[in-house]
């Protein structure tokens, strides 16, 4: 028990063990509080019971602050404005109710996190009106201090609101990585732990006693001295089950880190640390051992990443632009090229942009500890006919925290399988399900879409493919081949507003059957273009409810007053 009561005060909070006072711990809360220095009373650093009253304690001395800075250059309505907003932040402080960091393995600001818990700036704004600019920062970066926010509605904000920046930029805070009071939840096993120089051992389910002391009963154990790690930190899943193993020096992760599945001896992940900075390869394995993403970091950034799909025998290869832009390409599993063009992160969960594979506890410490589940497939209920477009469907969404996906943007160019032998009946097949078999590894993709016009006849194989998208939706379809060029160009009916995105933005067509069930968007108008961008032959209508309701032929190219997307 002696072990355990040591280690609840060294696992609580690290930042209080390194801090010599109660300012040196404001400070690790917000770097601002330096230049008040002389403003805070000097006293022994304070023992937190927990994350909350960490930030309680902040917020308490932001406020005396607050209180007694000089008003004498604000109007009348900027005093009335701070007055109030003062009463609002002492009643946030007294709520305890803080946005908890999932993703970051460090203490950084979160403006809004996954339940809607808004940071102290964050809740001023919602609190006079202003949710929607604290949704727009949250969304643009959602650990952004306040000193780096360069919206306008910002600044025009603070000046109505009766504080100055500088006291905006010392209400905000920074949270940590672990959940609170993770040591002594009822699930402690299964939670992250925050590494600490200490000695743990299982209980005894039936008694609640430590079990002998042996390595194969160790649950936490950080080598170290005077509170700085040094050598090995382990954290394990059970008697003999592995978990979390890494390795710090002076304080700092560094060397290779290990994480196996929760509950078994199978490896989940590796990465290389050097001076608590992610440098080198970060390598994820299924759980039969098959690698499926690495990720190459340097100096704690993501340069690029590859993930492969051995069921498609596929490898896509994504490298960042800019924080929301990619360059993707697609290679079979031994190199050759398939595809390449630019994607947009859809990022609704606030992640970083590589992290579209299950968040486990190396890259997102606290979120393991939560229970979620992946949409293993999707299930469609009922189905089109009569020529019309319909069905309706039903899916297990995620649950919160939704990850990282990405949407194809712009110019994507597809190159055909030049090795796949024709199919004997090649010329008798449909438009659609010759895509399919010239870009097999893409076939499904391209056909689909293109399976509405399956009365385009083509003379000869295409060689390659160009698509233009829009937020992922096909655009216009450009195929090359020799001697031979198609173009099918789309357009969309707005998203419904009055009903749910995925049964109001999307439909299942029995006609695509044969291709597999796919969610599709509400086709608006198809048809083809002569490589000029005029439209000939014949052009399909679509109501709402995707009922064909005109079609149109044109014996000569017609030129739009805007003009569709040309050859090139």
């Amino acid at each position: 028990m002696k072990t355990i009561i040591i280690s609840i005060l060294l696992l609580g909070f690290a930042q209080q063990v390194a801090a010599n006072n109660f300012f040196d711990q404001l400070c690790e809360f917000n770097p601002n509080w330096t230049k008040y220095e002389t403003r805070i009373e000097n006293k022994e650093a304070i023992q937190f019971n927990s994350e909350a009253e960490y930030i309680q304690a902040h917020l308490s001395s932001v406020l005396v602050l607050l209180r007694s800075n000089p008003t004498d250059h604000l109007n009348v309505s900027q005093l009335s404005s701070r007055f109030h907003l003062i009463e609002v932040l002492d009643d946030y402080r007294v709520a305890g109710r803080f946005p908890i960091n999932y993703y970051r393995n460090e203490r950084i600001p979160v403006f809004i996190d996954e339940h809607n818990t808004h940071c102290a700036v964050g809740f001023l704004l919602r609190e006079t009106g202003y949710e929607s600019l604290a949704r727009d920062i949250a969304a643009k970066d959602n650990y952004v201090w306040v000193k780096d926010i360069s919206d306008a509605r910002v600044i025009q904000w603070q000046k109505n609101s009766g504080f100055t920046l500088e006291e905006l930029k010392i209400i905000q805070g920074a949270y940590d990585s672990y959940m609170p009071n993770a040591f002594v939840a009822p699930n402690r096993y299964e939670i992250p732990q925050k590494p600490a120089c200490t000695e743990v051992y299982f209980e005894d389910e039936i008694t609640g006693k430590e079990l002998k002391n042996t390595e194969a009963n160790v649950w936490l154990y950080g080598e170290g001295t005077k509170g700085i790690l040094n050598g090995k930190w382990e954290q394990n899943y059970g008697v003999g089950i592995p978990w979390i193993v890494g390795y710090y020096k002076n304080g700092k992760r560094t060397g290779q880190w290990k994480e196996y599945y929760q509950g078994t001896n199978i490896l989940c992940r590796t990465e290389n640390w050097r001076d608590d900075e992610l440098n080198g390869v970060r390598i994820r394995f299924d759980r039969e051992g098959v690698i499926v993403e690495e990720i190459l970091f340097k100096n704690g950034k993501a340069v690029n990443k590859i993930n492969y799909d051995r069921a498609e025998g596929i490898k896509s290869v994504r490298t960042p632009l800019d924080s929301v832009n990619l360059y993707t390409e697609v290679y079979t599993l031994s190199g050759r090229l398939l595809a390449t063009g630019n994607e947009r992160v859809h990022n609704p969960g606030n992640l970083l942009w590589f992290q579209n594979i299950e968040l486990t506890a190396l890259n997102s410490v606290a979120i393991t500890a939560r229970s979620y589940e992946q949409n293993e497939g999707v299930q469609f209920i009922g189905g089109g006919s009569n020529g019309r477009f319909g069905g309706s469907l039903s899916r297990s969404l995620f649950q919160t925290p939704p990850l990282v996906e990405y949407k194809k943007e712009g110019k994507w160019i597809y190159y055909g399988d030049a090795d796949q032998a024709l199919a004997k009946d090649y010329r008798a097949l449909t438009f659609a399900k010759r895509i399919n078999a010239d870009f097999q590894h893409f076939g499904m993709d391209l056909s689909v879409m293109t399976s509405v016009m399956d009365e385009i006849n083509l003379k000869s194989q295409l060689d390659s493919v160009v698509v233009h998208y829009t937020n992922n939706l096909v655009m216009d379809f450009l195929g090359y081949g020799e001697n031979e060029f198609k173009h099918v160009h789309f357009a969309y009916h707005d998203k419904d507003p009055s009903t749910p995105e995925i049964e109001g933005y999307y439909y299942l067509t029995e006609r695509f059957n044969s291709y597999g069930a796919q969610l599709l968007p509400r086709v608006k108008e198809v048809g083809e273009c002569n490589a000029n961008g005029y439209r000939i032959g014949e052009w399909k209508h679509f109501d709402v409810n995707q009922n064909l309701f005109k079609l149109e032929k044109y014996l000569i190219p017609h030129k739009e007053d805007e003009l569709i997307l040309g050859r090139n």
